[in-house]
């Protein structure tokens, strides 16, 4: 059985989306490239309350 998440920020703000087990497993969806803060490194992360928040630079929507 697959998990969803909801995620905040970002261009994915208030979508809900179904994770891969090692997504889910490690707390970390899709990765950042080119300007943004941390290139390579997950674009949203799970906080300690299973919110997933968005990592990048900040977006008009932010």
């Amino acid at each position: 059985m697959s998990e969803t998440a909801r995620m905040t920020g970002g261009p994915l703000d208030g979508q809900t989306i179904e994770l891969h087990p090692v997504q889910a497993q490690s707390g970390g969806y899709g990765t950042l490239s080119g300007g943004g803060t941390a290139p390579g490194e997950p674009a949203y992360a799970r906080d300690g309350q299973d919110r997933w928040s968005w990592q990048g630079k900040p977006w008009l929507t932010d």
